[in-house]
């Protein structure tokens, strides 16, 4: 005789099928059993029923991650005229001072100046003209002596 088959009826086990294929799980299935259908079973024979009859709950599939919209659709994502350079307000760690740059070409960087003086280059998306990156040293130089 099966595990937990002399307390519940073929309809109800039905229920309990769509139940599992709809995904909910043990506990909501043990809730519904009894609000429905008046069937108080433990966890664990209700776990029982499903392993002999073979019911699976079913597992809800991951939504899919929304499309991000091209960049050059997004205002926000607009290249500038000028290199424009920006200084973190809260200095990252190791870092003397660090901050952003958005180029013409539309490349985005993080960068930071370490204790030692050297540049680092910590996110990129693109790949910055030389004209650019003169532009870029120039621009912080004149940040930098505004805060020194």
């Amino acid at each position: 005789m099966l595990r937990g088959m002399s307390r519940i009826s073929a309809e109800q086990l039905d229920k309990v099928r769509a139940w599992a294929a709809q995904g909910i799980d043990l506990n909501g299935i043990q809730k519904n059993l009894a609000a429905e259908c008046g069937v108080h079973m433990t966890y664990m024979d209700l776990r029982f029923l499903l392993l002999d009859h073979g019911i699976e709950i079913a597992t809800a599939p991951e939504p899919a991650p929304a499309p991000e919209p091209p960049a050059e659709e997004s205002p926000a994502e607009e290249a500038p005229a000028a290199v424009q350079v920006t200084l973190d307000e809260l200095q990252l760690p190791g870092a003397l001072v660090s901050g952003k740059v958005l180029f013409p070409s539309g490349t985005r960087c993080s960068w930071m100046i370490d204790r030692m003086g050297a540049l680092s280059w910590l996110e990129k998306n693109g790949e910055p003209t030389p004209e650019e990156l003169r532009a870029f040293q120039t621009e912080l130089m004149q940040k930098l002596q505004g805060i020194m």
